[in-house]
């Protein structure tokens, strides 16, 4: 049976990028916080399916919310870095890279005890510029990244990236999050505002033909996606829309795909002796 991703960025509901109605990170603390309450629903929803998700999670809420962390790993999920100040990969120089995610372990290590061995690029930031980062990831000693994004996105995005699970040359397995061909192009569909936006009827169809030709998904799921009643930040209209999109029916549309697929974390999918030669191949990044 294929084991499909289940992955959590774990990140507060003003993490939202390149706006500038974000304070500055030592303001965060100041924010209403409402992570403990979302995560613990997903973290019972998981639960109530007997599933364990890989969880991304970003330093600054390690160091603020220890016990959260903490929690998570007890329930025997994948501890995983999302990095620590939320920055996008290409607005850093390889070594504000290396001294963000250095930084992102020691919060997590000090909350969990545990050192991070995944890592997720905030808003799929590894870029064909910037593909550094997975050989500064694989020297640093972790073993699976998911910050592909095998199409074109808003904050990254390499479109000719191999779309399924894959071997890289430096020894990182790689997790691009799905995507299916319409046309000429590759649309993502399984995380974030595009899981919102999409009604489940046709999430529900492109899950199936992906998991029907044995290619494992990839869904990628925030906290603040599940919490219709979040503040809202004054956004653009069409930001707007892709922020606040579908809050309400979310937790439904996961409580039905945890229910149809089987799902599990990076390490159990590499542990899993039913995934195919192909996924694990030792293919280049760039076709």
């Amino acid at each position: 049976m294929t084991i499909n991703i289940f992955s959590v960025d774990l990140e507060e509901w003003f993490h939202i990028l390149n706006t500038d109605q974000i304070p500055n990170i030592n303001h965060w603390i100041n924010m209403e916080s409402r992570i403990v309450s979302n995560t613990v629903k997903l973290l019972n929803l998981l639960n109530k399916h007997k599933t364990r998700s890989t969880f991304f999670i970003l330093g600054w809420v390690a160091e603020h919310y220890p016990e959260l962390v903490k929690e998570i790993k007890i329930q025997g999920h994948q501890i995983g870095s999302h990095g620590y100040s939320h920055t996008l990969v290409y607005q850093q120089t390889p070594e504000e890279f290396k001294q963000d995610i250095t930084r992102a372990e020691d919060a997590i290590r000090a909350a969990c005890g545990e050192k991070p061995k995944a890592y997720r690029a905030p808003g799929f930031s590894i870029t064909a510029s910037t593909l550094w980062a997975l050989d500064i990831l694989a020297k640093a000693g972790y073993q699976y990244d998911a910050s592909i994004l095998p199409a074109d996105g808003a904050y990254g995005g390499i479109p000719t990236a191999n779309p399924l699970p894959c071997r890289l040359t430096n020894g990182l397995l790689e997790f691009p999050t799905s995507t299916l061909n319409v046309g000429k192009k590759r649309l993502p569909y399984l995380g974030g505002g595009y899981l919102r936006c999409l009604p489940l009827t046709l999430l529900s169809q492109l899950s199936h033909i992906q998991h029907d030709h044995l290619q494992p998904l990839v869904l990628y799921i925030h906290p603040r996606d599940i919490d219709p009643n979040q503040p809202r930040l004054n956004l653009p209209p069409l930001r707007q829309f892709k922020s606040y999109v579908g809050l309400k029916s979310t937790y439904d549309k996961l409580s039905y795909l945890l229910e149809n697929f089987e799902w599990g974390s990076m390490n159990e999918f590499d542990d899993s002796s039913d995934h195919t030669p192909s996924y694990n191949s030792l293919e280049p990044m760039l076709a």
